[in-house]
């Protein structure tokens, strides 16, 4: 059976797997084109696993992000009587050594994003990976909803108060809606939108299907669609995957609403909410008015050889 295989029956008999890191999920988002890497022990248990998708360049495979996917990279499954911090360590290095070793030498280009949870890149530095940090911001405990209002810019506040005055928060199941307004500002920005409308819809199924999502949309009074969010969540946190402005209404303060509502909606599922990261300095600010905890995480790349870097810095990769 090859690892692909493993990992499905392996995640099919545990509920904890990340939503993004679930084979159903990575279906949708790449198209089936996806694998992974997994390190066991001698028993055949899975202890690590680091699913990827797959595209090809100048003729050869190369490892790439999935749209509206903001985290991949390594999970550990640790033994249940592991504590001390030096057993930890090297239970990581020992797996992730595995896992380096078991991802396909043709790669010639290699990059991911891991989850905020993931803090040992030291083996991939070893192994001639580039690391940068990125960032992304999350509120904890928000089912104490006066506690997440307070921590709220009073510039975020006085908003809020606005648009309560001019729009209509509705729930829609219409993923594509969100996603015509989040094209609108990236067209605008000369910038290529990259989602396929039959993806997103299969996306939308699926999670409606699971009831781990929640579309947002703020109307007018004139029932204008104005904004929208699109949610999502799992076991361990929500994560802000979509937000859309028409830019017909671009100022009318509704997606800071939209924000507020979805986070205390989904607190009847969750604890934490991920705004999933910007690092677009207006888009940026936005999320830190709401008062989340700045949190670091790791985005890895790595290129075959100096003949290829060079190729993909002129590509802007």
């Amino acid at each position: 059976m090859d690892s692909k295989k493993i990992y499905r029956a392996f995640c099919n008999n545990n509920d904890d797997i990340p939503l993004f890191h679930k084979p159903w999920w990575l279906d949708i988002m790449t198209e089936n084109n996806w694998d992974v890497a997994i390190s066991t022990e001698n028993n055949g248990a899975i202890k690590a696993a680091m699913p990827y998708m797959i595209k090809r360049r100048f003729g050869n495979p190369i490892m790439v992000q999935p749209n509206l996917t903001p985290f991949l990279g390594v999970l550990f499954f640790y033994p249940p009587d592991i504590a001390k911090r030096t057993s930890i360590y090297s239970f990581q290095n020992k797996h992730l050594s595995s896992i380096i070793e078991n991802l396909p030498e043709d790669l010639i280009y290699q990059y991911s994003k891991f989850l905020p949870e993931f803090d040992n890149w030291l083996p991939f530095y070893h192994n001639g990976y580039e690391q940068s940090v990125r960032y992304t911001y999350i509120i904890d405990d928000i089912k104490d909803h006066d506690k997440v209002y307070n921590d709220f810019t009073n510039t975020i506040k006085r908003q809020i108060k606005d648009a309560e005055d001019k729009v209509k928060i509705t729930h829609e199941d219409n993923l594509c809606l969100v996603f015509a307004m989040v094209k609108e500002s990236i067209e605008k920005q000369g910038l290529k939108f990259g989602l396929k409308r039959e993806v997103m819809k299969a996306l939308e199924k699926k999670l409606l299907e699971l009831n781990k999502t929640k579309i947002f949309i703020a109307r007018d009074k004139n029932g204008n669609a104005t904004s929208g969010v699109f949610l999502v969540w799992d076991k361990r946190k929500a994560y802000l995957l979509g937000l859309g402005t028409s830019q017909n209404y671009s100022n009318n303060n509704s997606t800071k609403l939209l924000i507020w509502e979805s986070i205390k909606y989904v607190s009847q599922f969750v604890d934490k909410y991920d705004f999933e990261g910007s690092m677009l300095p207006g888009v940026e600010r936005l999320y830190r008015s709401f008062g989340g905890k700045r949190t670091q995480y790791y985005e890895l790349k790595k290129y075959k050889n100096k003949y290829y870097k060079a190729i993909f810095a002129l590509l802007n990769k």
